[in-house]
């Protein structure tokens, strides 16, 4: 009889993905000859009865969620009142002070993703501050719920799994699959497939320095300027850099010296889980920061994130209820809100110093010579750590925040180089969004515009197939992260 090897697609992947998602797991499955796929959800009508996918389905032994568990499991509702008095119990326990203490790996990964799925899934600003216990209770209930469903896939002889997500309740999910050595995990973000570690997190953006060293040999510092003037004249691969940079509106007011840059809060910080940050999360730190830097006899500006409203979030409400809660609604004369008077760049080229706890904007920042400050660790900390400020403590934070020398957030033009290069590989390399002609998609963009994106790699997936392919080769090679179509080259054996 014919050993069943099962690969896993979940992580709340969307229909939408699925048109190039399917090619590369058809090749991976084939090259490491896995003969049944478990799907979370499985994907619509116009994907299973196209004729392309359906010849893919052929050859496997295709499972929905539901029928791959236990009998007992198979109705949702079950599943939820078996976890009800762990997670009941578990509600009182799980709070902001605790999430990072020095448990074991597993226990951290899932502390986290219980406080991230109720930070995610809390819709009143107040309770995206401060979560209540029905919020904490339902977050418990899924992440204990996604517990027991992945103990049970692990024995369907997992092979490998596919997810679209590793933050919210989704990182339940990783954290059960990666303590098996056998199973191989792969997270999809922004356009890049890439293999998480065992112990420690990896991210879309982060290759190693051996790899970005043998890139740097077939990447000329032309194409790295080329891209450079195109992308701060608003025409970045990464739809968010055009976001915060397309910014129409002429403002004659100055730039402040001092800038602090804004996250979604509702979107994950904990991508990565940094052990070793001094905050444990979005609110414990700008709480911190914001008591701070308003005893400062300087100006600071707060930069909202320019892609909240197509998140789907109101940041201006949020941050009302910071200022409610910390100042009595009494805004401190010092702080000067930024929403769009000016781009992200524009503070770049002006201000002096720059204080964020990730994203892009570090990177953004660097490129034009500002060594930021940063809370936990990015892209340019893992390639050269004297490019970034990362505190080790509160003391140092607090000094940062309120030193009068600038000097010192200066960086090199070897250092801006750098970033630049590193941009260029996070939107050039690692990124084949350009490659199979889709648009960035966002939790509050229309249906029209999915719908669109959708059906037009259906259409056209025959023209993606060989290079989609290729990239699931690369990963069973034991590569890293899918590359895209220019650069994919260089590392195929």
């Amino acid at each position: 009889m014919k050993k069943i090897k099962t690969v896993f697609i979940g992580g709340g992947f969307l229909n939408q993905q699925y048109p190039w998602l399917i090619p590369i797991i058809d090749k991976y499955c084939k090259n490491k000859k896995i003969n049944q796929i478990i799907f979370e959800t499985l994907p619509s009508k116009d994907i299973l009865e196209n004729k392309y996918y359906n010849k893919i389905f052929k050859s496997y032994k295709i499972l929905k969620l539901e029928e791959a568990l236990p009998f007992f499991l198979k109705i949702k509702l079950v599943r939820f009142f078996l976890v009800v008095p762990i997670a009941f119990f578990y509600s009182f326990f799980i709070k902001r002070q605790k999430i990072l203490e020095n448990t074991n790996w597993t226990k951290s990964q899932f502390r986290h993703a219980v406080w991230d799925t109720a930070a995610n899934i809390s819709k009143h600003p107040k309770e995206i501050i401060n979560p209540g216990f029905k919020i904490k209770f339902y977050s418990s209930i899924k992440n204990f719920e996604t517990k027991l469903v992945a103990k049970y896939l692990i024995e369907k002889n997992l092979s490998a799994v596919f997810l679209n997500h590793c933050v919210y309740f989704y990182r339940t999910l990783l954290s059960e699959f990666r303590k098996e050595k056998k199973i191989k995990t792969y997270i999809q973000a922004n356009y890049t497939v890439f293999r998480q570690n065992e112990f420690r997190d990896n991210n879309e953006n982060i290759l190693s320095k051996s790899n970005l060293i043998k890139l740097k040999k077939v990447i000329s510092n032309k194409n790295i300027d080329n891209y450079w003037k195109k992308r701060i004249n608003g025409n970045a691969v990464y739809s968010l850099a055009n976001d915060a940079s397309n910014l129409k509106k002429i403002s004659k007011l100055k730039v402040p010296n001092n800038v602090l840059m804004l996250h979604i809060f509702k979107d994950s910080p904990y991508s990565i889980i940094d052990k070793n940050r001094i905050f444990k999360d979005y609110v414990d730190w700008l709480k911190f920061t914001l008591n701070v830097i308003s005893k400062s006899d300087e100006v600071w500006g707060i930069k909202f994130h320019p892609s909240a409203h197509r998140w789907g979030e109101n940041s201006h409400k949020i941050f009302d209820e910071f200022i409610s809660e910390m100042f009595q609604s009494k805004i401190p004369k010092n702080f000067f809100l930024i929403n769009k008077e000016f781009s992200n760049y524009k503070i770049f080229k002006k201000s002096k110093r720059i204080v964020t706890f990730w994203g892009t904007c570090h990177l953004e920042s660097a490129a034009f010579g500002l060594k930021p400050i940063i809370i936990r660790d990015v892209q340019l900390s893992a390639f050269d750590k004297s490019s970034v400020i990362k505190p080790k403590n509160l003391n140092e934070y607090k000094s940062k925040l309120l030193t009068k020398n600038l000097n010192e957030f200066k960086l090199t033009k070897t250092q801006m180089n750098n970033a630049r290069f590193l941009i260029f590989i996070r939107e050039k390399v690692l990124n084949f969004i350009n490659d199979i002609d889709q648009h960035w998609i966002m939790r509050g963009d229309s249906q029209k515009h999915i719908n669109k994106n959708f059906l037009k790699t259906i259409k056209n997936i025959k023209k993606y197939e060989n290079f989609l392919k290729q990239n699931a080769t690369l990963l069973t090679s034991n590569f890293s992260h899918t590359l895209s179509k220019k650069y994919i080259k260089y590392f195929l054996n």
